[in-house]
C-alpha cells in the first residue's frame, strides 16, 4: 500500500494531472473580463492589423498634406516655442496638456508630422482592439460586432483625427477605456475598474484640452446609470467620487502651482477662454439651421436612438450632457482649430460602451441598422467640413488620383 501511495504522489501523475488541469483551462468558456484575443502574440497581431490603416494614410497623406492647418501643425509650432531649458511650474503650464506634447516631442524630430500621424494610428490600433475586446466581452454577435467597429473607424472623420489629431486622439482613447471601466465599475460592481476608469479619465486631461468639457460631465453623469449596488446608501455619489477623484486632483495640482508661481491660476488657459467666446456663442445657434449643424448634432440623436432600442433611458441623460459639455468647450475656445469628428467619434464610442448585450434578434437587426446609420452620418458630415475635404484632396493626390 505505501508503494502504490508514493506512486499516486509521484512526479509522473503530478505531471499528468497539472497536464490535465491546463487543457481545462484552455476550454474554459469565456468570462467578462478575459482578453481577447486569449493569447498575446496574436493579440498584438490584432493590433498592428488595426494600426497599419491609419499608418499608410499618414505616409500617403503626408507629402501633400503639408499646406494644411491641422492640429497635428498648430501642436508642432507649438513644440517649437516651447523652451525646453526650463522645468518650472509655468513652465508646465505651457506645456499642457502634457503628455501629448511630451510623447510628440519625443518623436517629432524623427519626422515631424508623419511622425505623429504614425504615433496617432498606433494609439488608434490599439484602443480598437481594447474596444473589440468589449464587445467579445459582453457576448455581442459576430456582425453587431463588427458593424459597430466599422460604423466608428471606417470613414474619413475617424482617419482625419487619427493622423492629423493627435491630442484628441490620446485623449479619446483614454475617455473611451475609461467609459468602458464606468459601467462595469456602476452597474458590474468592478471596484478594480472604478480605480482604472479614473485613471483613464485623468490621463485623458492630460492629453487633451478639450477632455476636461467631457471627462468632468461623464463622472457627473454616472449617478444616472443602472446601479449594480441595490441598497446601499451613499453607493451613487462614492462611485461619482471614485471616478473623479484622479482628476480633480490632477487639475487642482496643475492650478495650484501655477497660481504659486504666476500669480494667476488659470494662466494662458483664462486667455483662451476669455478670447472671442462672445463671437462663437453668438454662431451657435444659427449653427443648427445649417446642414453643418445637422450632422453634428445627427450622432446625439443616434446615441438616443440606441438607449430607447435597448431600454436604458438614463444614456440619453449621460450622452446629452457629455454634448453639451462639447458646445460649451467649442465656445470656450477648448477646440483647436482644424479639428473635426470630436462629436461623431466621442457619441459613437459613448453609444458602443453603454449599450448592453443585446437579447432579441430584433435589437440586434436594430443596433446594427443605427450603426450603418452613423457610417452615413460620417460619411455625409466629412463632406461638409473644408478641413477634411482637403485632407481627402491630399490622400486622393497621394495616391495619383487628383
Amino acid at each position: 500500500m505505501a508503494d502504490v501511495a508514493r506512486y499516486a504522489s509521484g512526479p509522473g501523475v503530478r505531471t499528468a494531472l497539472n497536464a490535465r488541469r491546463a487543457r481545462h483551462v484552455r476550454s474554459a468558456p469565456r468570462t467578462k473580463l478575459d482578453v481577447w484575443p486569449r493569447r498575446t502574440w496574436l493579440r498584438w497581431v490584432v493590433r498592428l492589423a488595426f494600426t497599419a490603416p491609419g499608418i499608410a494614410l499618414a505616409v500617403i497623406s503626408s507629402p501633400t498634406a503639408t499646406a494644411i492647418a491641422t492640429p497635428n501643425q498648430a501642436l508642432l509650432d507649438h513644440l517649437a516655442d516651447i523652451p525646453w531649458d526650463r522645468a518650472d511650474a509655468i513652465w508646465l503650464g505651457e506645456i499642457y496638456p502634457p503628455i501629448s506634447t511630451l510623447l510628440a516631442a519625443a518623436v517629432a524630430p524623427f519626422g515631424g508630422r508623419l511622425a505623429l500621424g504614425i504615433l496617432g494610428a498606433v494609439v488608434a490600433g490599439i484602443f480598437i482592439q481594447k474596444l473589440v475586446e468589449i464587445m467579445i466581452q459582453r457576448d455581442f454577435s459576430l456582425a453587431l460586432t463588427v458593424t459597430l467597429t466599422l460604423a466608428l473607424t471606417a470613414n474619413p472623420l475617424f482617419m482625419y483625427t487619427v493622423t492629423e489629431n493627435f491630442a484628441a486622439t490620446l485623449g479619446l482613447a483614454f475617455f473611451g477605456l475609461a467609459v468602458t471601466d464606468v459601467v462595469r465599475f456602476v452597474a458590474w460592481r468592478d471596484t478594480r475598474a472604478g480605480f482604472r476608469a479614473g485613471l483613464f479619465l485623468m490621463l485623458a486631461t492630460l492629453s487633451d484640452l478639450t477632455a476636461i468639457a467631457y471627462v468632468l460631465p461623464l463622472a457627473l453623469a454616472a449617478p444616472f446609470l443602472r446601479l449594480g449596488r441595490h441598497g446601499q446608501r451613499g453607493a451613487r455619489w462614492a462611485n461619482v467620487l471614485v471616478i473623479v477623484y484622479p482628476t480633480l486632483a490632477a487639475i487642482a495640482a496643475m492650478l495650484l502651482l501655477t497660481w504659486a508661481f504666476s500669480g494667476n491660476p488659470i494662466g494662458t488657459l483664462g486667455e483662451q477662454l476669455s478670447s472671442g467666446y462672445a463671437e462663437r456663442f453668438a454662431t451657435l445657434g444659427p449653427l443648427f439651421t445649417t446642414p453643418t449643424g445637422w450632422l453634428l448634432a445627427a450622432p446625439v440623436l443616434s446615441a438616443w436612438l440606441v438607449a430607447l432600442i435597448v431600454r436604458r433611458p438614463g444614456s440619453i441623460l449621460v450622452s446629452t450632457i457629455v454634448f453639451v459639455a462639447i458646445l460649451a468647450a467649442y465656445v470656450g475656445g477648448l477646440l483647436p482649430s482644424g479639428s473635426a469628428g470630436n462629436t461623431f467619434i466621442l457619441m459613437t464610442m459613448m453609444a458602443i460602451a453603454l449599450v448592453p448585450r443585446p437579447k432579441t434578434r430584433i435589437v440586434f437587426a436594430a443596433l446594427d441598422g443605427v450603426a450603418l446609420l452613423q457610417l452615413a452620418i460620417a460619411w455625409l458630415a466629412a463632406a461638409d467640413r473644408a478641413i477634411v475635404v482637403e485632407w481627402m484632396r491630399a490622400l486622393a493626390s497621394g495616391l495619383g488620383l487628383a
